[in-house]
């Protein structure tokens, strides 16, 4: 037996990185809106409310992975 096995009495344990990937979206989606309404801004475009939905689904991937990652805690 290595010191790796773990008895089989023993819950399994859960992946390492659960709800990371949610969150690296988030970031993605809410970054890249902040930086696409700051240019439009500097630029003088209009903006429409179509822009608020890549930043509502950033931030609630961005949730749902936080609440992931606290799951098992």
């Amino acid at each position: 037996m290595s010191s790796t096995d773990r008895p089989s009495w023993l819950p399994p344990l859960p992946p390492p990185h659960r709800g990371r990937p949610l969150i690296i979206l988030g970031w993605l989606l809410v970054g890249g809106s902040f930086i696409y309404i700051f240019v439009m801004s500097y630029l003088g475009g209009t903006h429409t409310l179509y822009t608020l939905v890549p930043l509502a689904l950033g931030l609630f991937c961005l949730v749902v992975g936080l609440l992931r990652r606290n799951e098992g805690r």
